[in-house]
């Protein structure tokens, strides 16, 4: 479709030492492609010079827009605003994709994710557990709490086509997400930690979407900050989660 708009969404928190370079692979890759788009990117209280580094790239870019949220609470607040902000904002045609700020995610996986939302698909997840998928720098620990989690939700939550349920470098149909908002209204996303991104995908699966995954390249030894993760917490708010979803 010739006016389709991409439109790039990062949820940032403190995150000065890798979002420069971040910007600057994502538009290398738009303007390589010609892509129509956007990037949007929500300052979740950074206490860092990350605000400053987006707002430099928004004035010398005119497709760079920065949305601070002033106060840190979490990433499920920053994935709201950048969803409702999408929803409000772009046509039911236009592709959101969702990616994390510190520089880990790969800007040419999206070539593959936009090429299957074009096919027909609702929903395209970066999937950690596709054949040709490698991880590198992440703890045996936390593969381990991945892979646990996504069992359990191919378990509990069975969506063909999906194994990773939590990874958060996805692709979505705007139009799919519009109609999930009128479903779920200010509801459609209510947890503050990391269990947003199962929780969007469970609520999305009540409206029979067709989804799919393409191999993920993880390269968590790039990323220059500490994880934000706090692992007990999201691990209750996960099986919190399932409860209030079974």
């Amino acid at each position: 479709m010739k006016d389709q708009k991409i439109i790039i969404a990062l949820p940032m928190y403190n995150e000065s030492g890798s979002i420069e370079l971040l910007l600057d692979r994502i538009v290398d890759y738009m303007e390589f492609y010609k892509h129509s788009y956007e990037i949007v990117i929500y300052n979740d209280g950074s206490s860092d010079d990350s605000l400053a580094i987006c707002q430099a790239k928004q004035k010398s870019n005119p497709n760079v827009k920065v949305i601070d949220g002033k106060v840190n609470v979490g990433l499920g607040k920053a994935l709201s605003e950048l969803v409702f902000h999408s929803i409000k904002e772009y046509k039911a045609d236009d592709i959101l994709i969702i990616m994390d700020a510190d520089n880990t995610h790969n800007p040419e996986h999206v070539h593959k994710m936009y090429g299957c939302i074009r096919d027909g698909f609702d929903v395209v997840i970066a999937s950690r557990y596709k054949a040709d998928s490698r991880i590198v720098g992440l703890t045996k620990f936390r593969k381990l709490l991945s892979y646990g989690a996504s069992l359990m939700f191919r378990l509990m939550f069975p969506l063909k086509g999906v194994k990773d349920y939590t990874c958060g470098y996805r692709a979505y149909n705007i139009g799919t997400l519009q109609k999930a908002e009128d479903k779920y209204k200010d509801k459609l996303i209510t947890e503050n930690g990391f269990a947003c991104m199962a929780e969007l995908l469970v609520k999305l699966r009540t409206l029979d979407i067709l989804a799919c995954e393409v191999p993920l390249v993880l390269r968590y030894d790039r990323k220059v900050t500490d994880s934000k993760m706090q692992i007990l917490k999201t691990i209750r708010r996960t099986l919190l989660l399932f409860l209030k979803n079974r």
